[in-house]
C-alpha cells in the first residue's frame, strides 16, 4: 500500500474546519487515549485484562508483527497498545487471544 501526502493549497472553510472538528471528536470518542497509570484507580485488579494481554504479547516467541498479521490487526494500533498510549477494543483484543491461542475460560 503506498500513502499519497496531501497538501492543502488554501485555508480550510469554516464548514470545512467544523466537519473536520466532527471528525476529530469521533476519532476522540472511539479510540480515546489511554490512562496514564497516575489517573487509573489504585485497584490491583485494574487493568487485569489489557496487562495479561500485553504480557502474552511480549512474551511470545512470535513476532508483533507476525501476531498482527494472524489477527488482522495494524501493527500501529498494537504498537500503541503496547506502549499505553491507546487502549484496544474488545474485538481487537479478541483477535490478539486467538492469534495467540489464548483461551479465557468458558
Amino acid at each position: 500500500m503506498t500513502f499519497k501526502r496531501i497538501v492543502r493549497d488554501r485555508r480550510l472553510t469554516p464548514e470545512e474546519v467544523a466537519a473536520d472538528e466532527e471528525v476529530r471528536r469521533k476519532v476522540m470518542h472511539e479510540f480515546p487515549p489511554a490512562q496514564s497509570e497516575a489517573s487509573q484507580p489504585a485497584s490491583p485488579q485494574a487493568g487485569a485484562i489489557s496487562d495479561a494481554l500485553r504480557a502474552a504479547i511480549q512474551a511470545s516467541p512470535k513476532s508483533v508483527y507476525q501476531i498482527c498479521k494472524a489477527a488482522g490487526i495494524s501493527q500501529i494500533v498494537v504498537s500503541r497498545f503496547l506502549s499505553g498510549e491507546r487502549d484496544i477494543r474488545l474485538a481487537t483484543a479478541d483477535r490478539l487471544a486467538k492469534a495467540l491461542g489464548i483461551v479465557v475460560g468458558r
